[in-house]
């Protein structure tokens, strides 16, 4: 029977580590929209399009929708980072 345990325990194991892959490729998104830019970030509708406008922020845009791409949000932050400091 400790054989049967075991494999049981690592089939099961296995079936949890596959779900789990699935659900961070789910969460990895290839574009975001702005409603989902305004979530992540905290901050307003203007704050996305004054970052866009002055060449801050890269996107898309198809019609008058926008797109971010995680390379645009990962140059943004960057770009935008500053090292911490001691006093």
């Amino acid at each position: 029977m400790e054989n049967a345990q075991f494999i049981e325990s690592v089939v099961n194991l296995t079936n949890e580590i596959t779900e789990l892959k699935k659900q961070l490729r789910l969460q990895r998104k290839p574009v975001y929209t702005n409603r989902e830019m305004v979530e992540m970030l905290g901050v307003s509708t203007g704050t996305l399009k004054k970052w866009r406008n002055s060449g801050l922020l890269g996107f898309t845009q198809v019609g008058s929708t926008y797109f971010y791409s995680p390379d645009d949000i990962k140059e943004f932050m960057t770009k935008n980072h500053y090292e911490a400091y001691a006093l």
